[in-house]
């Protein structure tokens, strides 16, 4: 049985005509963006899944008129290759590293660039923290240093304060954040719909099987992890030659492990790591750990150390945290929930040294 009409629309990539969920945020974007005279930035900050690298594109294909250009930095985490992605023009020359040339990198990119009307959405920006770079205090102050009006959005799972040096974000100035929260299950439900009565053949799927994976990832509040098992489940049943029912789908999430993205784990030092792995490896650890967990592996750890690296796997969408209890001294017990299978996380981190290389360090003057 064919199932799966547009496996496109099934896809992350995908951007739909209307976006669930987001329309107050993106109606406050694009009337910021508007009405915003000379350059201005923008941050949106969530967990994975909560539609920031959707908004981004959404905005980029719907403001007419403006040079709208995308970049993920995860990709391109140097100054140089961000200005390369940014021009977009194979007749560009760029000045090789440790060549001093009059004509800086900066000086290229905003002779290339039109006088106005540039969006620019640099995703995964938490990935800038390796570069240590000069890229956002330049696209952010363009206008001062002389170059053309740049809207800059930035897209991460992070607060700016945290991959961002003082001095960037004091350049950075006065900046509009938005938040955005996990889907609820009605959203989630609706997004799920659309993207079914839409990819997949009429008559091959039901009602129960859409309202059951909202009920399976409703705790997650992900549209990535949602659209994932929808096509996963797609899949399963027509490799099986079956409806798309709700068996279908309870089969599909049996072997299912939610997506993960590298950048996820980019904010994690060496000893985070290995502390995580040494979580992850635990016998006990099946699909959380508390606070107190962590104490008695670690009795090393000193609080500031050990909070900092709860901060960073929460804000990383690795984990999500609810409070339990009193834990020692009258303090707060914290249970951390995995948002991904144990066995895939592990073998992500095993393999995270092949993404780490030297960062490119340049000059942006």
């Amino acid at each position: 049985m064919k199932i799966i009409k547009n496996s496109t629309i099934l896809s992350q990539e995908y951007i739909p005509e209307d976006i669930i969920g987001r329309e107050e945020q993106i109606a406050r974007l694009r009337g910021l963006i508007r009405t915003n005279e000379g350059s201005s930035s923008f941050v949106i900050r969530g967990n994975p899944g909560t539609g920031k690298t959707l908004i981004g594109k959404y905005l980029l294909r719907e403001m007419k008129g403006y040079n709208g250009i995308y970049v993920n930095c995860y990709v391109n985490q140097t100054d140089r290759s961000i200005i390369s992605s940014i021009l977009s023009d194979p007749n560009i020359r760029l000045p090789e590293l440790g060549n001093a040339r009059s004509e800086s990198l900066s000086s290229i990119l905003f002779k290339e660039l039109p006088d106005s009307k540039n969006l620019i959405v640099l995703d995964e920006a938490q990935s800038l923290k390796r570069s240590h770079g000069q890229i956002v205090y330049m696209l952010s102050r363009s206008k001062e240093l002389g170059g053309p009006e740049i809207k800059l959005m930035l897209l991460s799972m992070e607060e700016p304060e945290m991959y961002l040096d003082k001095s960037t974000l004091s350049g950075l100035g006065k900046y509009n954040r938005i938040s955005l929260k996990e889907y609820d299950a009605e959203d989630l439900h609706e997004i799920l719909a659309r993207r079914a009565n839409s990819g997949l053949y009429e008559g091959t799927f039901t009602d129960s099987a859409i309202a059951r994976i909202s009920e399976l990832v409703e705790e997650s509040g992900s549209a990535r992890i949602a659209i994932e098992l929808l096509r996963n489940s797609a899949i399963y049943a027509e490799s099986r030659n079956v409806f798309l029912d709700e068996e279908a789908v309870l089969q599909a999430y049996r072997d299912f492990s939610p997506p993960l993205e590298d950048s996820s784990l980019i904010n994690l030092d060496e000893d985070e790591i290995l502390l995580l792995k040494s979580l992850l490896e635990s016998t006990r650890l099946v699909s959380g750990f508390k606070t107190s967990d962590l104490k008695k592996m670690n009795t090393g750890m000193n609080d500031a150390r050990m909070y900092k690296f709860l901060k960073t796997i929460e804000l990383s969408g690795l984990v999500k945290k609810s409070k339990i209890g009193k834990g020692y001294s009258g303090g707060v017990e914290n249970e951390y929930i995995l948002r991904i299978s144990p066995n895939i996380l592990l073998s992500k981190l095993n393999m995270i040294g092949k993404f780490s290389g030297p960062s490119e360090k340049g000059s942006m003057d």
